[in-house]
């Protein structure tokens, strides 16, 4: 297995947002000869990134800067510029947005709030919003920073980047300060594109994103987002990615609540703010980070344009001491090191100083060395080429004042003549100086990477992003192969209990349980009573023992009132069970089988308002809440996908049999589990959550003994 990270597809002919962002013309509104002014620092920023294309200066103050004739308007300039920055107050906004859609300018940059001191309804901003909308203007801002295309030499921002070679990230960020601190500070990351979104009014995320990766210099796609506004479009940009092979990194801040109202269901309680969107980025294969370093230095390793195979993780140190820190923090992380083979370990056992151990990790610094450069050389070819090899890492202390041993800086850029494998240069200190070695380095596409931890963070997200890839979540799942009588079978069940879920009122136990069974999940069979008599007579035919729960609608969690009565084995412990109930909740009950012992799990389902179902499974029981071990993934899913589910969870090893207990069925669960994610897809319009607590599992299967099932 291997997989390309560096293979974007043919560019397109044209782009929705390519005359916004690959403008071969240009007008600037506002602009200005005084100093410190936005005015003045953004025809600055253009000339000094080098544009090529032509520049058409627009103020009625002013008739010339910089030699270059000013025009009083847009209408007055002699072409229809492909974009236009204003750069005015909020008040001047709204005719120049009406003059620039009038002009048929295509597409608009704009660095203001656009919002008034005194506003009126609708706002600036939404009127802002319709006209560009109604219009088709792309819009990059407002509240932003500009655009940065390293690829085309246009560089529209007040804030300069500074002189740095182009490359291979594309990050598009919502926060202005994201924007300008990689691009500002270290030149080791090298980008394509890079844009500030601000406000969206009318160009989102996804929009940047699909342009991005129809740039055949983009090969990682590195996002810092607060929001999602137009998650269909995001969803598609995401399917798009995954085709073309262009990874996608993205840091999530912000973080949205599902729903306030979703706590009506364990699923719902234990729904974390950042659930659906975890989902969404596992489903999809996104790389999710938690920092600004992480998210750049993964962005920074995947550009370099290598090709990441099967195995594990290769690592070559000066330092013993430095080695054990690394192994230390991989431990931390389940970061495993590749197991060389016996060539390998001839190799290097050949090579090393007399004390040393051919192993992977590998401490290769011996003391008073002859060849110390040499040594080093050998050993490094030797692991990168090792087949169970797929990422090395490479750590040594290199400062841009100092480095111990030079020479291996020149083996490292070896590295790349003869593998094409990912390959870091790693500074144990994170607060190491050592952008000139970066770049020197970057040159040769190697990464220096400062901080153990940020490296083995990286290369954890790089080994899990491969698996993923491997294991490809992104097929979008209605059915395997399904027969014409299945598909038909399908469609009059979910229209069945679509009528009846919409019409009626919220379901009982006992059709929850039948809808479950209707979409293959085996449940207990349930008797509903309103009498002693009736439970009596109920349990004879069904024999004991039995369960016996209370059925009074408003009650979603039986077990917190105690409306639950375990293993009643006589027709005495019955009655006095129903008495309780009776007396305290109501007369309405259930009774049913008990069920053999096994393992308890959990079945949910909440409504994202943004993505759609959500299914959760579980440890179940009555401690649900309280363990949260517990994993989402969007519906529908495969097979598959629901026993790596099953296999997430930290109470996953109790299937397996302990103490002597018999092994579960757990092919069976996720079977099931894939059933209920059919189910909740399909009904999604109707269902508001799920939640089917506790599921048993045991070595005949599993079986759902409760279920509540809540509409719209």
């Amino acid at each position: 297995m291997t997989t390309a990270i560096n293979t974007p597809l043919a560019q397109t002919q044209t782009h929705y947002l390519d005359r916004l962002l690959k403008p071969k013309t240009i007008a600037l509104v506002g602009v200005s000869p005084r100093e410190g002014t936005v005015g003045h620092d953004m025809l600055q920023v253009l000339l000094a990134g080098d544009y090529q294309g032509e520049i058409y200066l627009v103020n009625p103050r002013y008739e010339q800067i910089l030699g270059k004739h000013c025009y009083s308007s847009l209408s007055e300039l002699p072409v229809t510029v492909d974009m236009a920055v204003l750069s005015v107050a909020s008040h001047r906004m709204e005719p120049l947005i009406d003059e620039a859609i009038a002009l048929g300018i295509g597409g608009v940059t704009i660095y203001d709030y656009c919002k008034l001191e005194q506003e009126s309804s609708p706002t600036l901003l939404e009127r802002l919003q319709e006209k560009a909308r109604q219009a088709k203007l792309p819009v990059c801002g407002g509240n932003c920073m500009g655009y940065y295309n390293f690829a085309d030499n246009t560089h529209v921002s007040f804030q300069s980047a500074g002189k740095r070679k182009p490359g291979h990230i594309s990050l598009i960020a919502h926060s202005g300060s994201i924007f300008v601190l990689p691009t500002s500070n270290d030149p080791r990351y090298r980008f394509n594109l890079v844009v500030s979104a601000g406000q969206e009014i009318a160009t989102t995320l996804d929009q940047y994103m699909d342009f991005a990766l129809e740039q055949p210099s983009t090969r990682v796609l590195a996002v810092f987002m607060e929001a999602i506004r137009n998650p269909e479009g995001f969803i598609d940009v995401l399917k798009k990615a995954k085709a073309k092979g262009i990874p996608v990194v993205v840091t999530k801040v912000g973080r949205t609540e599902v729903s306030a109202k979703l706590a009506a269901t364990h699923s719902g309680a234990i729904a974390g703010d950042n659930t659906a969107y975890e989902a969404l980025f596992k489903k999809y294969g996104v790389i999710q980070t938690d920092s600004l370093d992480d998210l750049m230095t993964t962005a920074q390793i995947l550009s370099q344009g290598a090709v990441l195979s099967e195995g594990q993780l290769g690592y070559i140190s000066d330092s013993g001491g430095l080695r054990e820190l690394f192994v230390d923090t991989a431990a931390e992380y389940q970061l495993e090191f590749a197991q060389i083979n016996a060539d390998t370990e001839q190799k290097l056992a050949a090579r090393l100083p007399l004390g040393l151990e051919p192993v992977n990790p590998l401490d290769a610094a011996g003391p008073f060395t002859p060849d110390y450069a040499n040594v080093f050389k050998d050993c490094v070819r030797y692991i990168m080429q090792d087949p169970a090899v797929a990422v090395g890492v490479f750590e040594f202390e290199a400062r841009d004042e100092f480095i111990y041993m030079p020479e291996l800086i020149e083996v490292a850029k070896e590295v790349r003549s003869y593998s094409n494998k990912p390959f870091i240069v790693l500074n144990t200190f994170s607060g190491a100086l050592n952008s000139g070695i970066a770049e020197e380095l970057m040159d040769h596409n190697i990464p220096l990477v400062n901080g153990v931890e940020n490296a083995v963070k990286v290369i954890a997200n790089l080994l899990a992003y491969r698996d993923q890839q491997h294991a490809d979540h992104t097929q979008e799942i209605t059915n395997t192969n399904p027969t014409e009588n299945d598909s038909l079978l399908r469609k009059t069940t979910a229209s069945h209990w679509r009528k009846r879920i919409s019409t009626g009122p919220q379901l009982s136990e006992s059709e929850s349980l039948q809808l479950l069974a209707d979409y293959g999940l085996k449940v207990a069979t349930p008797t509903e009573c309103c009498t002693l008599a009736e439970t009596l007579n109920a349990a004879e035919k069904t024999g004991f023992p039995v369960v016996l729960k209370t059925a009074e609608p408003d009650i979603h969690h039986k077990s917190d009132v105690g409306g639950v009565k375990l293993n009643l084995t006589s027709p005495e412990a019955l009655e006095e069970a129903y008495q309780d109930l009776a007396q305290r909740l109501g007369h309405r009950v259930t009774l049913e089988p008990m069920v053999q012992a096994g393992t308890e799990l959990a079945f949910g389902m909440i409504n994202d308002p943004q993505f759609g179902p959500l299914v959760m499974v579980a440890s179940g029981g009555i401690y649900i809440e309280i363990l949260k071990d517990r994993c989402f993934s969007l519906a529908p899913f495969t097979q598959d996908q629901a026993m790596q589910m099953i296999d997430s969870l930290r109470t996953r090893p109790l299937l397996d049999g302990v103490r002597g207990a018999a092994a579960s069925d757990v092919a069976q669960v996720a079977a099931t589990l894939a059933n209920f994610s059919q189910l909740a897809y399909e009904l999604s319009d109707v269902i508001a959550e799920i939640d089917v607590n506790p599921l048993i599992v045991n070595a005949s299967g599993c079986i759902a003994v409760d279920g509540l099932i809540l509409s719209k």
